[in-house]
């Protein structure tokens, strides 16, 4: 029988209230404390959160004979405004789905006369969506009844907590829905987990921040010396993951100092915010 490893300092201090989450973390600590398992706390959390939403939000729909699926496009619609009409393939990318998943629920609701899909007139192989008059009516009975659904669901957190927890999210996010970033002093950046990817396929040390993919010529970050390759870890000696914290400290500034890894090896540049 394989012997345990011994206890680290991974181990989580015990909360005062734990969540079932909790008690897998607490499970591992002693079946393999050699596991780094911190990602499960927000990853697992996300998931069970996401799971009790889903049941809760798709209640209310159920009242309207909707899924919430389709009052996401009813939504996507009616904040193109008036008159309620998007492209079919904006559309698609709006709800960040295939054609075919699109396709599906569009004839749901065609059916329903929610919406009604037509032939472009500005392209012969494209389609436009429009909200029905029902369409829009539907979405003006059903929208305070959600929102005010969405709102009690989050009743466990402050107002501040909340708007906390939603700029953490974003900037987890904006990782991910930006494959790539161009930032104002010249430089375009790969989000923070592809830079892990990308260093440690080369070899590198798995260091969290931001990969250099491309350098303007004569932008402030060419003239600093910064180069492709080169992986930003901290600005104005504050860790470095998303373009969301390199953003906010370029705001109001007159410049940063960035310290960076060319390699392995430590270098710092002060560039002008501008």
């Amino acid at each position: 029988m394989p012997r345990k490893s011994p206890p680290t300092d991974r181990t989580p201090p015990r909360p005062a209230v734990p969540d079932s989450v909790d008690r897998i973390l607490a499970e591992w600590a002693t079946e393999r404390p050699d596991l780094p398992v911190t990602p499960i706390g927000v990853v697992t959390r996300l998931n069970r959160l996401r799971t009790r939403f889903d049941e809760e939000l798709s209640t209310v729909f159920a009242r309207y004979d909707l899924s919430a699926a389709d009052f996401t496009v009813i939504a996507a619609l009616r904040r193109a405004g008036v008159p309620y009409t998007l492209p079919q393939s904006v559309l698609m990318n709006r709800l960040g789905l295939t054609s075919g998943t699109v396709s599906v629920r569009l004839t749901r609701l065609v059916k329903k006369g929610i919406v009604d899909r037509r032939p472009s007139p500005e392209d012969a192989r494209g389609t436009v969506v429009t909200l029905t008059e029902r369409g829009v009516a539907l979405f003006d009975d059903i929208a305070p009844v959600h929102l005010a659904n969405e709102e009690v669901l989050l009743s466990a957190l402050t107002a501040p907590e909340q708007q906390q927890l939603a700029d953490l999210l974003r900037k987890l996010l904006v990782g991910f829905e930006h494959q790539s970033s161009t930032s104002p002093l010249g430089m375009t950046l790969a989000p923070a987990h592809l830079a892990r990817r990308m260093r440690s396929a080369v070899g590198l040390p798995d260091t969290p921040g931001l990969l250099i993919t491309d350098v303007t010529p004569q932008s402030r970050a060419d003239t600093a010396g910064l180069r492709p390759g080169d992986l930003l870890t901290s600005v104005d000696g504050t860790e470095l993951r998303s373009c969301v914290t390199l953003a906010e400290a370029l705001a109001g500034t007159s410049g940063v100092t960035i310290s960076y890894l060319r390699g392995t090896d430590q270098h710092q540049a002060r560039l002008a915010s501008g």
